[in-house]
């Protein structure tokens, strides 16, 4: 699939994510997909993490992306949830095959029926630290046309997209955290739920000198509280 290489090589000479979205549209158009979508998905503890999924699509009727963001269907569209726990694509229509889906989920995929928008595929992708992300690939007919072959390879082209945007993301995001072996440490331990007292006994410290350390790794993970400052370091790749 020498697309798939092409499309790395081009990716990584991307310097911005406006050239790396104008490249992914590009390269799947002239593949034969009409319309896309990429929803990136920041992990808990993420500088950049918000209740709100940003949404970036191309070729979908303007009404609909409308739509889609001014409603929120984000947090009630099924299709990227299921994805999120998928290994390979899979087709649209497969997520109303759920049985645990919720009121709001069926009438969100009442409403993507009566949209028109043709059977299309869902692609998983995955980034370092749980930075994670779904792409939406429609195709504007009432069968998924392409081939398995085919299909593979939008996968391949979507997640070395997805992992270009993670690395041009990263150089944009606060500086990464750096913290002293001991840090890490305590960060771990918080991590795990353990009180300074009980840090203490651990590690042969001081009450005292185990407070400093921890108001020390708030200050730097610019947290405030223990559940944000492990859900923080797990979003960095401080805790293993």
């Amino acid at each position: 699939m020498p697309e798939i290489l092409e499309f790395a090589e081009n990716a990584a000479d991307c310097r911005h994510s406006r050239d790396l979205g104008r490249l992914a549209v590009d390269t799947l158009k002239a593949l034969g997909i009409p319309m896309m979508s990429y929803h990136h998905m920041p992990p808990p503890g993420a500088f950049d993490h918000s209740p709100f999924v940003s949404v970036m699509a191309s070729g979908f009727p303007e009404a609909w992306v409308e739509r889609y963001k001014d409603r929120q269907y984000y947090r009630v569209d099924p299709i990227p949830r299921e994805a999120m726990s998928a290994f390979r694509p899979f087709v649209w229509s497969k997520a109303a095959e759920r049985a645990d889906l919720s009121e709001d989920e069926l009438d969100y995929l009442e409403e993507l029926h009566h949209a028109h928008l043709g059977e299309g595929i869902a692609i998983p992708v995955f980034g370092p630290h749980g930075r994670n992300g779904y792409v939406g690939l429609g195709s504007g007919q009432e069968e998924w046309p392409f081939s398995h072959a085919e299909t593979t390879r939008f996968h391949y082209i979507s997640q070395a997209a997805h992992l270009r945007y993670c690395e041009l993301l990263s150089e944009a995001l606060p500086r990464h955290v750096s913290l002293s072996d001991r840090e890490e440490e305590i960060l771990g331990w918080i991590a795990q739920g353990k009180s300074n007292a009980v840090m203490a006994d651990i590690l042969s410290l001081s009450p005292n000198t185990v407070d400093t350390y921890v108001r020390r790794i708030f200050r730097k993970l610019m947290v405030g509280d223990r559940v944000t400052a492990a859900l923080r370091g797990l979003a960095l790749g401080l805790i293993s």
